[in-house]
């Protein structure tokens, strides 16, 4: 009888503390994201999700605790765009490429570049600037821009975040075919509970600095946890409190 391999963990969070001056945005965490997993983490506004993903990817130190990446290739697609809009979708995607040392030539530059705009389905788009896109449109080049260096794992910070539910479902469309297409792990910090539907994952829920709950996206909307329970309900009362008096 064979056993199956159990897939390498590619990210390990060993328990992470951070604080902002006084206050604790995450209080011992610790999980691990495994190869070619898309792992959701969920929560209300405020839990340090995004602080999270910042420090998985070093743009923030945590006060103790530590993340082992077990790969250099990393990317993130930021809540808001980043898009700098003195250039053209081109130059925004191939500006990971051009500022940092390459040996690639301009033909192989422009080759790499075509290629991430058609996966994203914004072929033929190149030459257009951020003000003559749609938000959709402009989330979609911040993946393009991401998966330029073809990464490892990929960080997605609410990448829904101020778009209608059409446009948001195709981003999710967009982020599952990435997942296929490039074999990456994928991080996706949400609250949407449309986004958590559509993805079949395993789910973190962070509350009051720590994590919650664990479990799938399936038993989020079975279980009867009342953290659970609360969160898909969206209820202002409840056991996690979310506006504090």
């Amino acid at each position: 009888m064979s056993i199956e391999k159990k897939p390498e963990p590619i990210v390990e969070v060993r328990n992470l503390t951070k604080y902002f001056g006084k206050k604790k945005v995450l209080d011992n965490v610790s999980f691990k994201v495994f190869q070619n997993e898309l792992l959701l983490i969920i929560g209300f506004s405020g839990t340090g999700k995004s602080t999270l993903l910042k420090l998985i990817c070093g743009l923030e130190e945590p006060d103790s605790g530590e993340v082992i990446l077990k790969t250099k290739h990393i990317g993130m697609v930021f809540q808001g765009s980043a898009l700098f809009d003195s250039m053209n979708v081109f130059d925004n995607v191939a500006f990971p490429l051009i500022n940092n040392p390459t040996k690639l030539t301009a033909g192989e530059i422009k080759e790499k570049v075509l290629e991430k705009l058609r996966l994203v389905g914004l072929a033929g788009m190149e030459n257009l600037r951020p003000d003559e896109l749609s938000g959709g449109m402009k989330k979609r080049v911040g993946f393009a821009r991401t998966i330029i260096n073809d990464p490892d794992i990929i960080l997605y910070d609410e990448p829904t975040s101020g778009l209608d539910p059409v446009v948001s479902n195709v981003i999710v469309d967009y982020i599952l075919k990435l997942q296929h297409e490039l074999n990456a792990s994928s991080v996706l910090v949400t609250h949407n509970l449309n986004v958590i539907k559509k993805i079949s994952s395993r789910v973190i829920l962070l509350y009051d600095s720590k994590i919650a709950w664990e479990g799938t996206s399936q038993e989020l909307f079975t279980a009867e946890h009342p953290y659970t329970k609360q969160f898909r309900e969206g209820a202002v009362h409840g056991p996690m409190v979310v506006i504090k008096e």
